[in-house]
């Protein structure tokens, strides 16, 4: 018998009384001969037990719940009044949310091709927790061919779930005891908040970068935000490509990073989920041929056991509906945690089969990346041109497909000026969504997405440069 029905002097359903919920106001109970005789017999105190009077919530949830998560507010205003050339052409055009919309037809051709998405009845069953071995094998094909890593990727090193948030949420349980810390960069991508600590209940620590590149991390900054750290500290999370800065780390750094972790007994979990979007160096070199090992110089991890990896299809594929991310690890004790409690993160069967069908096509999945870089390429640059000639500074990209942009000129309040954009006509991402430091010279950047249509682009900046034109006038005009 349904629970609603049976307890229903407590049901949240009835009719019969006006809740309001938003306000948590009590639910009436009136039947005072109504009692939980299981949980009285087992209370080894003997205290009567006293029903629940309107919804309760954990510790957990209520802290989530004060905090102020922009992203999300950004795309629920987003959503609320969509951009649509035809049906809604004065709606809000998303350039905040990284999605890349260059390859829709080319990927939706792929996919309801019959031979790549039939359903069987194998796959009406419930599939192996961490991925097929068959898709396993294949991402560790896929990213052998043009990751070059050393030592060579399998299946054992791989991992398949439902999103790289919950999978960084995954390694934040079996890395992380509640209440630990992990240094990174920032400012930094605003999702690692949420994915680690509203889970896991793990925290971010931000390490400054240098005032003359925001790339460059010293080994004294780390020491500092190490010293400093009001929890203990276990690791280091960082995003390469850097979200939101949309570069990549150099060899150097990166090396800094691992080495400073295994100096001081701390994991390094980084976050590559535009990897394969490195669009500098793979269309200014060898087109043709992609990236080669020769092309890069590469390293031996100072500490494979504890250096872990996250890639997935939402943005090399252009599948961020899909939410298929892969942990990465070498460390047969991480893998073996993760796969033990990785049923919680599954992903559909028929997804692990449609995944299967396109990376075993190499010929096309190789021809697919490229392309999307040359996509990538073009539409950067139509944006930096545009840039350029409004006089907008930014930060030069070379991977992944946004940029940060200095719109320091509007001269008013960083969440002021979002609110004008969202105004105006058009979404994108305040340094503030990216836990940037509260200082002058940190605060007016934004994040800007251009893997959309050049027609679609091209009407976004109309609308920014207008609401930045409007300001000034007013300012002016006072």
């Amino acid at each position: 018998m349904p629970i609603a029905t049976t307890l229903e002097p407590v049901s949240v359903i009835s009719d019969k009384r006006n809740l309001k919920y938003n306000n948590f106001e009590k639910i009436p109970y009136n039947n005072e001969n109504f009692k939980v005789t299981s949980v009285q017999n087992n209370n080894k105190k003997g205290k009567s037990f006293t029903p629940l009077n309107g919804p309760k919530l954990s510790k957990r949830a209520l802290e989530i719940q004060n905090e102020e998560f922009l992203l999300s507010k950004g795309i629920i205003i987003v959503r609320n009044n969509k951009y649509h050339p035809e049906s809604n052409p004065n709606g809000i055009i998303n350039l905040g949310t990284a999605e890349n919309k260059l390859n829709n037809v080319e990927m939706l051709s792929k996919i309801n091709d019959p031979k790549i998405s039939t359903v069987t009845a194998e796959q009406l069953l419930y599939g192996p927790n961490p991925g097929s071995n068959r898709l396993r094998e294949e991402i560790a094909k896929l990213l052998n061919r043009h990751f070059n890593p050393k030592v060579l990727l399998n299946k054992e090193n791989i991992c398949v779930g439902n999103g790289c948030g919950p999978l960084l949420n995954l390694y934040g349980e079996v890395l992380f005891d509640a209440g630990d810390a992990f240094l990174v960069p920032g400012p930094f991508y605003g999702g690692f908040e949420a994915d680690i600590k509203y889970g896991a209940r793990v925290y971010p620590i931000p390490v400054q970068h240098e005032e003359d590149d925001c790339l460059k991390v010293s080994e004294e900054s780390l020491e500092k935000a190490l010293r400093n750290a009001n929890r203990p500290v276990k690791g280091i999370i960082i995003a390469n490509p850097n979200n939101p800065f949309g570069r990549c780390y150099s060899a150097e750094q990166l090396l800094l990073f691992c080495n400073f972790a295994k100096s001081h007994g701390l994991f390094v979990i980084c976050d590559e989920i535009y990897g394969l979007s490195t669009w500098k160096d793979i269309v200014s070199e060898n087109i043709e041929e992609g990236k080669s090992i020769e092309d890069y110089e590469c390293h031996y991890l100072p500490d494979p056991e504890n250096t872990h990896g996250l890639w997935g299809f939402s943005k090399d594929f252009c599948l961020n509906g899909l939410r298929i991310g892969v942990t990465i690890s070498y460390s047969k004790t991480v893998m073996a945690a993760i796969q033990k409690i990785c049923f919680l993160t599954c992903i559909p069967t028929n997804i692990d089969n449609i995944l299967v069908n396109i990376l075993s096509d190499e010929e096309w999945t190789d021809n697919f990346i490229i392309n999307n870089n040359r996509k990538l390429y073009k539409s950067y640059s139509h944006l930096t041109n545009s840039l350029n000639a409004h006089g907008i500074p930014y930060v030069k990209g070379d991977s992944g497909f946004f940029i940060y942009i200095d719109l320091h000129q509007a001269r008013i309040d960083e969440y002021d000026l979002w609110m004008k954009l969202l105004e105006g006509g058009i979404y994108i991402s305040p340094s503030q969504a990216f836990f940037s430091k509260d200082s002058y010279s940190e605060r007016n950047w934004f994040r800007i997405c251009f893997a959309v249509e050049q027609k679609e682009l091209d009407l976004s900046l109309e609308r920014l440069y207008k609401v930045l034109e409007t300001i000034k006038y007013n300012q002016q005009n006072k």
